[in-house]
């Protein structure tokens, strides 16, 4: 149901966004993968170029509001469309909230939350111009759950939910979805870097969710498959958790 559309994805180079571009290519979609990481960027959409894919990447800073404006109008002008935009660059600092170094917050705040903000402007534009698009918005179940240790992560992920909602609001009348997903904890580069260090444990996150294992890539871009998809028509304002039952679980 993709197919031919232009599909933008950020923080795209590795993990969930990687994961997304490839099921969004997989329909005949012409997937944008942008991220800061422009060697990783770059490689990322030749492997999908190399399994038949329409890919191309687009270096992005979601922390410049005129990088995001720029990528819109060039893709406006050279394919005369944006159907899909999905907020997924994300950070994860961590530490005790008393210490956290400023730099970090800043930062945080910075690409998680005002770069979504940025980025949904730019392509919200656009796409009610056009008067259709979906914006999806990747929050964590970090934004409704606390989980000690994560306050630079977890007041952002917050705050992308009610810009979910907010957005959502003002632009349905006029056909652009807005919707988000939370998921749980899902084996990612970034947290298998995090067991790797020490600040996470396995065995902890698979006894804190309920299906007892972490979620897999695959499984939220599915999730944003739908969301996007025309399927999900009546769905907006609104973030979906995909958790394996951890939000519900109130013991630990």
């Amino acid at each position: 149901m993709f197919k031919d559309q232009v599909i933008v994805i950020t923080g795209a180079a590795r993990g969930l966004g990687l994961g997304m571009a490839k099921r969004f290519a997989r329909d005949g979609a012409q997937v944008v993968i942008t991220d800061i990481d422009q060697v990783a960027g770059e490689r990322s959409a030749q492997q999908l170029r190399s399994e038949g894919a329409a890919a191309q990447f687009a270096p992005l800073d979601v922390r410049d509001p005129a990088q995001s404006n720029a990528l819109v109008e060039q893709l406006a002008r050279e394919k005369g469309r944006l159907d899909v935009w999905v907020n997924n660059a994300g950070v994860a600092y961590k530490g005790p909230a008393e210490t956290l170094p400023l730099n970090e917050w800043d930062q945080s705040i910075a690409v998680m939350l005002s770069g979504a903000f940025y980025c949904a402007q730019a392509a919200g534009r656009q796409m009610l111009a056009q008067g259709r698009g979906v914006i999806v918005n990747v929050a964590s179940v970090g934004g409704y759950k606390y989980i000690e240790g994560r306050v630079a992560y977890s007041v952002p992920k917050a705050g992308v939910i009610m810009l979910t909602q907010a957005l959502g609001i003002e632009w349905a009348k006029r056909g652009v979805r807005v919707v988000g997903i939370a998921p749980g904890v899902v084996m990612t580069e970034m947290v298998q870097k995090g067991i790797d260090e020490g600040t996470a444990r396995l065995d902890l996150y698979e006894r804190r969710t309920p299906m007892r294992r972490l979620g897999a890539v695959e499984e939220i871009a599915e999730a944003v498959y739908w969301l996007a998809s025309d399927e999900a028509s009546y769905v907006v304002a609104e973030t979906m958790i995909v958790d394996g039952g951890w939000t519900a679980y109130q013991l630990f």
